[in-house]
């Protein structure tokens, strides 16, 4: 069984967008569940809009109208450290003043918003509707990417705007920063960006604007590995780089990239830009698939292959070492791979079958350092949660089984 395989808790963005949501880890008992669950490492996010709304204020100026965003993110990392949790900060999405769609921000929800680069942020079907609806939003709003998702068009390198937010960051919370209640122990420098940023792929070459092209956001990843590699050596490089936290999502479209096609397009960036990740670099993924289609890990294992000769950052055990940041088991899911059966005793049980299948560094689970449980509370929207969706206190069955797992640092 393996020696080191990690079990961690994403609170998910509610955590730094929306502070005192049930999210929060300081409120609504969840400093409580970490400690009975005996779960050693959480994910918080650090929201970038949130934090730094007006880009000509600095963070940490008191006359930031994102201070509060700031004191809660301190606060909620300061209670992690007193509870002796260690914290996993992902680095989360771009303000509209840093991507150039601050004007579009201030008309959302208009024809001028929606139909911005509309075939990289939303499906066929979505546009098509939305034009046979007079391409009027109080008939049909389409659900579409976000602006804060849009990849800055002057790029995140070193002299970026992203640049300067992530020094921040790094500056402040890295594991070895004076103040013991500000330490986290990992940096996750983007969330799921062959799935939620944009543009994904070149424009289209023929008149479909929704035709497949060359991808393109994996070079964004490249820089932003470089740049913060950049910045953790001024610092004295002492905390874990994680990156590129791929969704394990199989969709082909213009908006949607597979995880190994990425994964192997981010390698090639890498090469071609002589780029070679340091022993602080980890990659990450996240595994909804493997765990919900009982218990495998066989589309980890799939990536593994994909990095295995190239991929030289950050190993332990059988290299190469990916670590599963965010995963976890829907009721639905449930619902559809076991027909008939009570969907939480059936949650219950794949978390059971999956982390046996995790832990065996000498069989299935090679190579995987980290197993992830999406939220406490479960979030309606993607009802994975160890508790009932808020202000329910109820524990579901995977809470027990969850609680029970071993315990590595």
């Amino acid at each position: 069984m393996s020696t080191y395989l990690r079990r961690i808790i994403d609170f998910g963005p509610g955590a730094g967008v929306h502070p005192g949501s049930p999210n929060d880890y300081r409120f609504h008992g969840n400093r409580t569940y970490v400690a009975e669950t005996n779960t050693p490492w959480i994910r918080l996010w650090a929201d970038w809009p949130s934090l730094q709304p007006d880009g000509a204020l600095a963070i940490d100026d008191p006359a930031n109208p994102g201070r509060p965003w700031l004191e809660a993110l301190d606060a909620q990392i300061a209670a992690a450290c007193e509870d002796g949790v260690k914290v996993m900060l992902a680095a989360y999405r771009f303000p509209t003043w840093a991507n150039g769609t601050a004007e579009l921000a201030a008309v959302q929800h208009t024809d001028a918003e929606i139909s911005f680069a509309f075939a990289d942020r939303m499906a066929p079907a979505a546009w098509r509707r939305y034009v046979a609806a007079g391409r009027d939003p109080a008939r049909f709003n389409p659900a579409r990417r976000q602006l804060e998702l849009r990849v800055p068009p002057g790029g995140v390198g070193p002299d970026s705007a992203w640049a300067g937010f992530f020094d921040f960051l790094y500056a402040r919370y890295h594991a070895a920063t004076e103040d013991p209640l500000r330490r986290v122990y990992g940096f996750e420098l983007v969330n799921e960006p062959n799935y939620q940023l944009w543009p994904q792929r070149a424009p289209s070459p023929t008149e479909d604007p929704f035709a497949t092209a060359p991808l393109i956001v994996q070079h964004t990843t490249a820089q932003l590995m470089a740049t913060a590699q950049a910045v953790a050596d001024r610092h004295g490089d002492t905390t874990l780089l994680l990156t590129p936290s791929t969704a394990d999502s199989e969709r082909v479209s213009r908006q949607v990239t597979q995880y190994d096609e990425f994964a192997a397009a981010l390698l090639d960036a890498l090469d071609a830009a002589g780029q070679r990740p340091g022993p602080r670099q980890a990659w990450a993924h996240h595994n909804y698939a493997d765990l919900e289609r009982h218990g495998t890990v066989a589309y980890t294992q799939r990536l593994r292959d994909v990095l295995r000769g190239r991929w030289q950052g950050y190993a332990e055990g059988e290299p190469p070492t990916v670590f599963i940041t965010e995963g976890g088991i829907r009721l639905g899911k449930m619902r559809e791979y076991f027909p008939g059966q009570d969907a939480r005793a059936a949650q219950a049980q794949t978390l059971r079958d999956g982390w046996e299948r995790h832990a065996r560094d000498d069989g299935p689970g090679a190579g995987v350092a980290m197993l992830a449980q999406y939220q406490t509370y479960s979030d309606p929207r993607f009802d994975a949660g160890l508790l009932e969706p808020w202000p329910a206190t109820v524990r579901r069955p995977i809470y027990d089984v969850w609680a029970g797992l071993p315990r590595h640092e």
